[in-house]
């Protein structure tokens, strides 16, 4: 038995009352009366029951009766009715039309009640305040924003609805919020006093337009007219001052409101997590539980962003369960939230069956999982499930889009991506910058670049991410040039540049360009405060001093960045001191980073660890070491790897085969590689050569830096004969192009072994041009068989390509010497003197208990700096009185030290 409908109980009793009350005639007044008690109610059956009495009554067509029933379908959801009831009308009156025109607007059909307006218009029918506020909510709704003020402007007196709906269209309108201002001091001219809705809508405007100071005016007016203690104009205060970042004032609009209902909650909670306070959104969300306060889709989604931000999976299941309990887990928004809260953990198969739980889903659900695939690196999974979007008649935007395109960038599929790039020219997408941006490192990535420059073309111009995408493009390209010059037009065409441009740029600085570019750059950072924004830029332009051999200003941009930097900056300095040279510096700052209590990851100690071997640091090593093992990551390959590297360089051989035997697995070609390259490096030939056959038992393919290390060892022993039948192997037996490193390794074998005749004929046959590094090589085999004229002509090479190069004069003098040509000795010497070549200084490190000192030659930086002098002193006196000693020579390099 169906339960009764009171709102069509009281409709049909009014109307029986009315029936009685004539006698079981109501006259048209009568049932226009009843028929508007049914449209307010929504009560449709009694309306029908009504219609019926007024057709057989004959007062159906009347103007009274006539315009009721059209109203009556229309609030009822019955416009196909209403519209059927209308168009029988001979000579409808305005509240006829109006009728209609409304009931149009509340279906949603905004284009069939602006025709409406039009025909009611020609008609000669004037329309009164009520149609022209439909009107206007229509063009709102369709974007018409322009006609809808015209509109306005056309009628004589506009009330408070009609500008409250212009007002908000402009608000909801993207980029039109700074007209919201204007309306707002049109409409008080007028005498208009604002209202509530009035308000929120100018502070949702001011929020967008992260106008504080327009919002605190606003925020005194809201408390002259006595509504700041209203629960809708105080949310929109709350979401004022919290996208502005003042979240103080935000809670201190909470706090002092007398009502709060659950509207406000959301709202202090959204603020909350916007300005990553996520604890104290947190807490805020169990102290409202605390007071019986029934949470709802929206509370759900922001503590659902809480937790994801938070990095606190466990507790973001648990407020999932808390969403299943309260069965509010079918909720769409609550859903998408966490499907993408479980992404963000790389917990994808939960992501997935939540999804798949969902009965309706749009475009966020769809989002949301593809986001989740594609920054998970299932890149292919992403890209099919745009497809199965696309099937499932949900129109892909400028998210899935953009994000797809990433995905194809990132895996190389670059057909695939064209095909993407089809679909967004059909929905018209490819000038949303994120779209755009995608594209053009899709084909950037290629070597596409005309066709990045076509896109750039077509993209918002207002936006700084395209242009970003291009500029790395560039550079991942070798067009250095080029990315400065766009560079350069983005200052001219008053875009601000981004951190990421400025580190695109930074990336792409070589040679002498590098220090002058991050000179410009150091200071621009500085002045717009990107620099205290952003610390990863600061590490960036670190790299570049450090590239540039500008170690002081290095340091000095140090001190500019905040002490508190995450785990990858700290690698990134530590790594770029170990990388270009300054292995000392880099080990005091991984002992700073640990005095932070930041763990190291592996990359940190794959780094840190090539900075004692550089070192020789065997004690820190060990420590570092120990440290790896706590930590964990001494079963992962690159840690180990280094490890080898480290302990074989510190001629600890012994300690480098066992970090070798302890790795488990050794199925990447790295280990190997540090082991063969350790053993080689320390002279055990034979060990490096049985390993190699080992790796190929173990199927593992040898790559080019097997083969150095290959060539090193029989370099290192003299075995010529095995030398060559690696070298040649590398390119007919494993497909290998020898590098400048092989053949520089292949000629030192060569040139050990006297074999001065076949070393030169390598390097004339090289398929490029030899370098210093294999002119270096020949000249020391030359000076240690002493042959003086394939010498000279190894250094005239060498001073060809790199004249300030000490080493060739000391060599080629060394070289003279040796054969007893000291006349040209000499003159080698004075060549050096005459073109202002200098030795750069030797360097050394001791390490007394848990401290190293570095000593340069006649460095004085040392505390104890006269001490140290005093004691060589004695040692130079001791070694003058000693007979057993011959070489005067060791003499004078002791008292030039000293």
């Amino acid at each position: 038995m169906a339960r009764p409908n009171p709102a069509a109980a009281a409709a049909l009793g009014a109307f029986r009352r009315a029936k009685l009350c004539t006698g079981g005639r109501p006259d048209q007044f009568d049932l226009a009366a009843v028929l508007s008690a049914c449209a307010g109610l929504g009560a449709l059956p009694p309306g029908t029951q009504v219609h019926c009495d007024a057709v057989k009554s004959g007062f159906s067509s009347g103007a009274f009766c006539a315009a009721a029933l059209v109203n009556m379908y229309a609030r009822c959801g019955r416009v196909g009715d209403a519209r059927r009831v209308f168009g029988g009308i001979a000579c409808p009156d305005t509240v006829c039309w109006t009728s209609m025109i409304s009931g149009y607007h509340r279906a949603g059909s905004y284009w069939e009640a602006l025709s409406l307006f039009s025909r009611m218009v020609k008609m000669g029918s004037s329309p009164d305040e009520v149609t022209c506020v439909t009107v206007i909510s229509a063009l709102v709704s369709l974007g018409r924003l322009e006609y809808a003020r015209t509109l306005l402007k056309r009628m004589l007196a506009p009330n408070l609805i009609a500008w409250n709906s212009v007002i908000s269209g402009y608000v909801q309108q993207s980029g039109s919020e700074h007209e919201v201002f204007g309306l707002y001091k049109d409409m008080k001219e007028q005498g208009l006093w604002p209202s509530r809705s009035t308000f929120a809508s100018i502070l949702s405007a001011a929020a967008n337009m992260m106008a504080v100071v327009e919002g605190r005016q606003l925020h005194a007016t809201v408390v002259r007219h006595g509504l700041d203690a209203n629960v809708y104009v105080g949310s929109s205060l709350i979401n004022l001052y919290a996208k502005c970042g003042c979240i103080s004032e935000a809670m201190h609009v909470f706090d002092f409101s007398c009502e709060k209902n659950i509207v406000m909650w959301n709202a202090m909670l959204n603020g909350l997590v916007r300005n990553e306070l996520q604890e104290e959104a947190i807490q805020m969300f169990r102290y409202m539980l605390t007071l019986g306060l029934e949470a709802d889709e929206f509370t759900f989604v922001s503590v659902l962003g809480a937790c994801a931000s938070l990095d606190s999976h466990c507790l973001g299941r648990q407020v999932h369960c808390v969403t299943v309990k309260n069965c509010i887990d079918g909720s769409l928004f609550v859903a998408n939230a966490t499907i993408d809260m479980h992404s963000k953990f790389g917990a994808i198969d939960d992501a997935k069956k939540v999804f798949n739980l969902i009965a309706y889903k749009d475009s966020v659900s769809w989002n949301a999982l593809i986001v989740g695939l594609a920054h998970n690196e299932e890149e292919e999974e992403a890209v099919c499930m745009l497809k199965q979007m696309y099937l499932d008649g949900i129109t892909p935007d400028e998210v899935s889009l953009a994000t797809v395109i990433s995905a194809c960038s990132n895996i190389g599929a670059t057909e695939t991506g064209k095909q993407i790039h089809c679909l967004a020219i059909k929905y018209s997408i490819c000038s949303n910058h994120a779209v755009g941006s995608s594209l053009i490192d899709l084909y950037s990535k290629h070597g596409d670049l005309e066709s990045c420059r076509k896109i750039l073309a077509q993209v918002d111009a207002s936006s700084i991410v395209p242009r970003n995408a291009l500029i790395a493009g560039l550079v991942q390209n070798s067009r250095e040039d080029e990315a400065i010059q766009l560079f350069q037009q983005v200052l001219r065409d008053g875009l601000k540049p981004s951190s990421f441009t400025f580190s695109s740029i930074l990336s792409g600085c070589t040679g002498h360009l590098s220090s002058n570019v991050g000179n410009q750059v150091h200071c621009y950072t500085l002045k717009s405060g990107l620099l205290n924004d952003d610390t990863s830029l600061g590490v960036s332009l670190f790299g570049i001093y450090l590239k540039s051999k500008m170690p002081e200003d290095a340091n000095k941009l140090l001190v500019e960045i905040p002490d508190r930097k995450s785990l990858l900056e700290w690698t990134a300095i530590i790594s770029g001191y170990a990388q270009n040279g300054y292995s000392y510096q880099s080990l005091l700052s991984f002992w700073r980073m640990r005095s932070y209590d930041i763990h190291s990851d592996e990359a940190t100690f794959a780094s840190i660890l090539k900075a004692c071997s550089e070192m020789t640091v065997l004690s820190d090593g060990k420590e570092i070491h120990d440290l790896i093992i706590k930590s964990g990551f001494n079963s992962y390959e690159t840690a180990t790897s280094a490890l080898i590297d480290m302990y074989s360089k510190c001629g600890d051989i012994i300690s480098s085969f066992e970090a070798f035997k302890q790795m488990k697995n050794k199925q990447g070609i790295t280990i190997w590689n540090s082991m063969i390259v350790g053993f080689a490096k320390n002279g055990y030939a034979d060990e490096a050569l049985l390993l190699f056959q080992r790796m190929e038992e173990s199927q593992i393919k040898p790559d080019e830096v097997t083969f150095l290390g290959v060539l090193i060892a029989c370099a290192h022993t003299g075995l010529i004969i095995e030398g060559r039948h690696y070298f040649d192997s590398m390119r007919k037996v494993y497909g290998l192009i020898p590098r400048v490193d092989h053949y520089a390794c292949f000629i030192d074998l060569l040139g050990r072994g006297g074999h001065l005749q076949e070393a030169q004929e390598v390097i004339d046959q090289m398929p490029f041009r030899a370098d210093g590094v294999i002119w270096a090589t020949y000249l020391a085999a030359c000076r240690m068989h002493k042959d003086e004229e394939r010498g000279k002509l190894a250094a005239s090479k060498l001073v060809e390509l790199e004249p300030q190069n000490s080493s060739t004069y000391v060599s080629l003098s060394g070289l003279h010497a040796a054969a007893g040509n000291w006349g040209e000795a000499k003159i080698a010497r004075e060549a050096m003197q005459e073109k202002g070549v200098t030795k750069s200084p030797g360097c050394s490190w001791v390490t007394v208990g848990n401290k190293t000192s570095l000593f340069l030659v006649q460095d004085k930086k040392h505390p104890d700096s006269l001490s140290i002098y005093e004691k060589l002193d004695d040692l130079t006196g001791m070694m003058k009185k000693d007979d057993d000693i011959e070489d005067s020579d060791m003499l004078v390099s002791a008292e030039m030290f000293a």
